[in-house]
């Protein structure tokens, strides 16, 4: 029987397997079973214990979608607060950002990403369309976030629009391709926005005949419930595979439908017309705040929440079965980047992340004055500037 173990090569993630007798058989890369990475046998065999491309993968789009908040600007007193556009988003050579972000009441929400280097195509297996949404930030957002009465689909907004229209256009630019994927990943609000993306977006796939084969997926971090039981139902029927990443503290994901939901059993289908019934949808990847050893104790709701939480928990996780936290490489102190929840032993300092000194400079005078510039965002993988002791994490 031949075992796997994990192993870098090329700067890529690869799987060795290895016969009884240690000669190496074969190396599978992303490109090789990317469809079944994207949902095509519904992740049978994959979650548990999970499969390390599959969790490289999930990784790579939670960066996506964390993307989508370091490049938020919140301050009410910035000009870029109402018109960042998605294009700004860097993601090296590999992905070009679509011209059209994402808008919501003035409020930027996500973008639309396209893979465009030919290397990493290759190493995809296809060419691959990114849909990421950040989560909840402005007060509206909170306001909007409190109205959990079900609405029927007919009820259409800008983001919806402006979402299919891109997408659409993007297909036709690549209609003569064979391998092409669409992803949606979010966190939080943004998490509930892909799940509802992906639906919209697979139908309009299925009037196309010679598109139907295009995977939809999604990737949602801490998503609370959308749909009801016909929403769910119709959301496989259509062929849309959903992975949901819940931490098993985090509020978020147990709401709307806190007493009608899933878990009534057969009471689920007699009161599924009910506006409050909501049901979940896709299978979970359920991970655990209490399993890493470098976080704090907490008793903070938001502290499970955070995406940053999510990617690190993730990167420790190995399968449901009672498996030890195992990071695989990334660095823990990107928890910190707006929070504090890191043990103080590792000395990374709370709320790290400063978007360039909000373009205050020091003149050759010494004054310091506002100087606008064009925003920039630091790479992804950029790390801390600073030198601090390395701790096994076991």
């Amino acid at each position: 029987m031949a075992i796997s173990r994990l192993s870098i090569g090329g700067g890529h993630l690869a799987i060795e397997h290895v016969k009884g007798d240690g000669k190496h058989t074969s190396h599978v890369q992303v490109g090789d079973i990317w469809r079944s990475i994207q949902g095509g046998d519904d992740w049978n065999g994959m979650v548990d214990p999970i499969n390390p491309l599959l969790k490289a993968e999930i990784l790579r789009y939670g960066d996506f979608a964390q993307q989508c908040y370091d490049s938020f600007d919140n301050i009410y007193s910035s000009k870029y607060m109402e018109i960042l556009s998605a294009a700004k988003v860097r993601w090296g050579v590999d992905w070009n950002c679509s011209e059209v972000g994402v808008v919501i009441s003035g409020a930027w929400m996500g973008y639309i990403a396209v893979c465009t280097d030919p290397k990493e195509i290759k190493r995809l297996g296809r060419r691959d369309i990114v849909v990421a949404w950040r989560g909840t930030e402005t007060p509206q957002e909170w306001m909007q976030n409190m109205k959990d009465i079900l609405v029927p689909d007919s009820v259409r907004s800008s983001a919806r629009d402006i979402v299919v229209t891109e997408i659409t256009r993007l297909l036709n630019e690549y209609k003569d391709e064979e391998d092409v994927s669409i992803t949606f990943t979010g966190h939080s609000l943004g998490a509930a926005l892909t799940t509802l993306s992906a639906y919209d977006i697979k139908q309009i796939i299925m009037k196309e005949n010679d598109r139907k084969s295009i995977p939809v997926t999604v990737f949602a971090f801490a998503s609370p419930r959308v749909g009801n039981l016909a929403f769910s139902q119709h959301l496989q029927e259509i062929g849309v595979k959903v992975v949901r990443l819940v931490n098993t503290w985090d509020v978020v994901p147990k709401v709307p439908g806190v007493f009608l939901n899933e878990n009534m059993g057969r009471l689920t289908r007699f009161l599924h017309w009910l506006p409050w019934t909501y049901v979940r949808v896709g299978i979970p990847i359920t991970l655990d705040s209490s399993s890493s050893p470098v976080l704090k104790q907490s008793y903070n709701p938001a502290s499970f929440h955070n995406l940053e939480v999510y990617l690190h928990l993730l990167d420790g996780y190995q399968g449901y079965n009672k498996l030890p936290f195992k990071p695989s490489g990334r660095d823990p102190a990107l928890v910190n980047k707006y929070s504090d929840l890191l043990i103080e032993k590792l000395q990374i300092p709370s709320k790290w992340w400063v978007r360039r000194n909000k373009e205050i400079v020091k003149r050759i005078d010494g004054l310091l004055v506002y100087s606008p510039t064009t925003p920039t965002h630091v790479p992804l993988t950029r790390r801390l500037l600073y030198m601090r002791p390395v701790i096994p994490i076991h």
